[in-house]
């Protein structure tokens, strides 16, 4: 390879090699400052004592009619009770830890760019080498690591439930999963309008309104669409099969995400929370699987209808999976929000006035000349040598 071939390759690996560089200044710069005083350890000191309270509160309370209900399941076995406590308690766990991280992490974020604009050193920050992207993805790194330390450190509190049955290694997995997927989404949220309003009230107003929008908003926007679309041309209801919202309404909404893991370990297989979930999908007017009919479902169990909503008596029950249908969709829904938010931040981040001199473009290095470098007239004897430094490739 040439020296020109070389100096092309060194310059597209030198680009990530900066970025990643210049994220890990600002992740160090941030994570140093965060932990230097008492307020990290304090927010999580309090945070895995609520979450034990909370544990210990619901065994307190669920263990005695534990015992009672296990005599309905073939006699009074130990077994039967414990596998009741541990889904009680790890349903509890994952629901409350999911409302935990919803507001946590938005405020973590939801300060990172407005107050460097307050302090008056976001514009030193952009003059230095760094460049934007990494300020905003080095920010927003920095403030997760501490949310995901958070998630991880309340792992065994979750993992209690192992002792009492119930739940497997597979439903922790899944709920560190949306509760990851949620620490992202909400806290690009937070970097996003930090980025795109000056003060940081702001930011963190419109931020919680955003994560209320997404945990309610959707879930009455979906009941609401329903019933507009059930409505007849008097008002009242139509006979016969009921018609739905998109199902792809509620992809955005974390708590269906963590109710589809939940739903995994009710007692039976499939429960209250599992009969909701599956009114969620499927819409009757388009479902494949039961040959142009409608479906009502009890449980995990769905049986087909006929248009005016009576069980059609040559088709068997469908049995539907309880969980992991929502919880993916929902995961993936919201990385991809977390990544289009991020983007927008990195826009947003650069003055108005310097965002064209932020565009620069690689240009080809020039050829470097053949032969032996010849000196000026000084070389040896007082001249002066040519500088064989190359040009920069960037203008």
């Amino acid at each position: 390879m040439t020296a020109t071939g070389w100096a092309r390759a060194d310059g597209r690996l030198a680009a990530p090699r900066e970025f990643v560089a210049s994220v890990t200044t600002i992740m160090v710069k941030e994570l140093r400052s965060r932990m230097r005083g008492r307020r990290a350890f304090v927010v999580l000191t309090v945070y895995l004592g609520l979450l034990a309270l909370i544990a210990y509160g619901v065994y307190a309370v669920i263990a005695p009619s534990a015992r009672s209900q296990a005599f309905g399941f073939g006699g009074p076995t130990f077994a039967n009770a414990s596998a009741i406590i541990g889904q009680t308690v790890f349903s509890a766990i994952s629901i409350f830890q999911l409302i935990l991280v919803c507001f946590i992490a938005p405020a973590f974020t939801s300060g990172q760019i407005s107050m460097e604009r307050e302090k008056q050193t976001l514009d030193l920050l952009i003059s230095t080498p760094l460049r934007p992207g990494a300020i905003v993805v080095g920010k927003l790194l920095a403030a997760l690591a501490f949310v995901g330390l958070m998630i991880v450190a309340a792992v065994p509190i979750s993992a209690i439930v192992l002792m009492y049955g119930g739940a497997s290694i597979d439903d922790i997995v899944r709920q560190q999963a949306v509760l990851m997927a949620t620490a992202l989404g909400f806290g690009a949220a937070g970097l996003f309008f930090s980025a795109l309003l000056k003060r940081t009230q702001a930011a963190t107003v419109l931020t919680y309104c955003t994560v209320l929008a997404l945990g309610l908003g959707t879930v009455m926007l979906f009941i609401f669409w329903t019933v507009v679309a059930n409505s007849g041309p008097n008002g009242f209801g139509q006979a016969g099969v009921p018609n739905r919202a998109p199902e792809q309404i509620v992809y955005f909404n974390p708590m269906v995400g963590m109710l589809d893991v939940v739903a995994n370990t009710e007692p039976g297989g499939g429960g209250g929370i599992a009969s909701a979930l599956n009114q969620l999908r499927n819409d009757p007017s388009v479902d494949p699987t039961l040959g142009g009919f409608g479906q009502v479902c009890q449980g995990n169990v769905c049986f087909a209808v006929d248009q005016n909503g009576n069980p059609v008596a040559d088709r068997a029950p469908i049995a539907q999976a309880v969980g992991g249908y929502f919880w993916p969709r929902f995961a993936i829904t919201f990385v991809a929000f977390a990544i289009l938010l991020t983007l927008a931040s990195m826009r947003l981040v650069i003055p108005a006035p310097m965002r064209f001199a932020f565009r620069r473009r690689r240009k080809d290095l020039p050829p470097l000349p053949e032969g032996p470098m010849t000196a000026g007239p000084g070389s040896g004897q007082g001249g002066t040598l040519l500088d064989e430094t190359p040009r920069l490739a960037d203008e």
